[in-house]
């Protein structure tokens, strides 16, 4: 099974691990090295306590006082707190004295003189004695007993042999191993809470800019990291918010984009619609326009039981005027038309082109008779004045028919067919008049406007 670690524990591990090991190292070399010093230092000690015992019990073997090497060896044994045993012994290696209980009871141990050895929990030591010189008396004596000499001369006397107990020592060295695994303990705590604040450093600003990158990936493109508190990742911070920046910058110069091209396409939208429903020439609505404002008004009439009328109008000889004085006077005719009847209507009013020289006006909250009159106002204007032509002036005039909106049949066909009804009675009975539709809704030219069966009076 594998373990997988997540970023702060890797961080934390790269950074405890070497440290902890090289305590680890640190600790293994220093009980090494203490076990070492220690180990010398009482061989030393151990061998020094003996030559110095051997010193001074040297006439005392030779004058074979036992009181005296008694003395001497308890003397040696209370001098130092780890003296276990204090012995002298014979050439022979037979006790002579001993200050404790020697390990290895009356027979002397085999041990190197010089090298101290461990035995049973014991440090022992051998040193022999010799004598200093030889003497006569030393000579005749010797002929009565066996001598070991040295090669320099010199008789050995006896050994003395030192143990060292090291119950004491071996609790200093668990002070000390204990003191060193507090120490190392101390060490891999701060090694571990460095090496936490190492990982913090980079993770705590590591999740900071996972959070704003994962703001802008959800399109908050104004999120930003905090340098201030990205410490070792600052260049990256920085990096993130320069991105974001530019991110923001491409979105809004984008909206902006997206903006001006959907307001010249709403631009285009509502030219193409306002051509659609506007009459080039005189800028007044076309039929389509004019149909969809009589529907609504009608829906408002009958919603709130107010009157409407429409007028419609017919310029009087307008063939005429093209063939004899061209499209051009034509066209000057319409618009003048248009701008003398706008000025005669209200705000609400509308008036359109519903084709060549047919017009329309719709009134609200107006009845047949106040039509009647706003027609008749027209009309006098029209006939009053002159429109300038190349060449000279023109006069012309128009012919009306007025119809009020009937609120049982408020069909928008009906209504045109009657007031189309009325303007062809104006142009039978002489033109430049004003006629009221016919009150018998059954007159056979009740036909939406352009539909009369008779052929048009021009």
């Amino acid at each position: 099974m594998s373990i997988r670690f997540g970023i702060r524990m890797r961080l934390f591990l790269a950074a405890a691990l070497p440290a902890i090991l090289a305590i680890l190292v640190l600790l293994q070399g220093f009980l090494t090295r203490h076990e070492r010093i220690l180990t010398e230092t009482l061989n030393e000690h151990a061998q020094g306590m003996a030559k110095q015992a051997a010193n001074a019990a040297e006439f005392a073997l030779f004058a074979g006082s036992q009181s005296a090497l008694q003395r001497l060896a308890d003397g040696a044994r209370a001098s130092d707190l780890h003296a276990a045993v204090v012995s002298f012994w014979t050439p022979e290696g037979e006790l002579i004295v001993a200050s404790g209980q020697p390990t290895h009871g009356r027979r002397l141990p085999v041990l190197e003189p010089g090298r101290p050895m461990l035995v049973n929990g014991r440090l022992l030591a051998r040193v022999p004695i010799w004598s200093a010189e030889w003497t006569e008396s030393d000579l005749f004596s010797a002929a009565a007993q066996p001598m070991v000499s040295s090669s320099d001369g010199r008789r050995l006397l006896g050994h003395v042999l030192v143990e060292l107990e090291l119950d004491i020592l071996q609790r200093q060295r668990g002070e000390l191993l204990a003191w060193a695994l507090v120490a190392t303990g101390s060490g891999l705590l701060f090694a571990g809470l460095l090496a936490a604040l190492i990982a913090a450093s980079v993770t705590q600003p590591l999740g900071r800019i996972g959070v704003v990158v994962s703001q802008l990936s959800r399109g908050v493109l104004g999120s930003r990291v905090d340098t201030r508190r990205a410490g070792v990742l600052r260049p990256l911070a920085e990096g993130i918010n320069t991105m974001a920046a530019g991110l923001a910058s491409n979105e809004a110069m984008l909206r902006e984009r997206v903006a001006q091209a959907t307001e010249e396409l709403r631009q285009q939208k509502e030219l193409a619609e306002h051509k659609a429903r506007t009459d080039p020439l005189t800028g007044l609505p076309n039929r389509r326009a004019f149909t969809e404002l009589a529907r609504v008004e009608i829906e408002r009439a009958q919603r709130f039981g107010q009157p409407l009328a429409l007028i419609a109008v017919d310029l009087d000889h307008f063939k005429s005027i093209n063939d004899n004085h061209g499209h051009a006077v034509g066209d000057a005719v319409l618009i003048d038309f248009a701008h003398r009847a706008q000025a005669q209507l209200r705000v609400i009013d509308q008036l359109a082109r519903i084709g060549g020289e047919e017009f329309i006006a719709l009134l609200p909250g107006t009845d047949a008779q106040g039509a009647f009159q706003v027609a008749e106002r027209i009309r006098v204007l029209l006939e009053q004045r002159a429109l300038a032509v190349p060449g000279g002036t023109l006069r012309y005039t128009s012919s009306f028919g007025v119809a009020e909106i009937e609120p049982q049949h408020p069909g928008l066909d009906r209504w045109l067919a009657r007031a189309d009804a009325a303007l062809y009675a104006a142009k039978r009975k002489g033109r430049n008049r004003v006629e009221l539709a016919p009150e018998n809704p059954a007159e056979p030219s009740l036909l939406p406007l352009g539909q009369s069966p008779q052929p048009p009076l021009a």
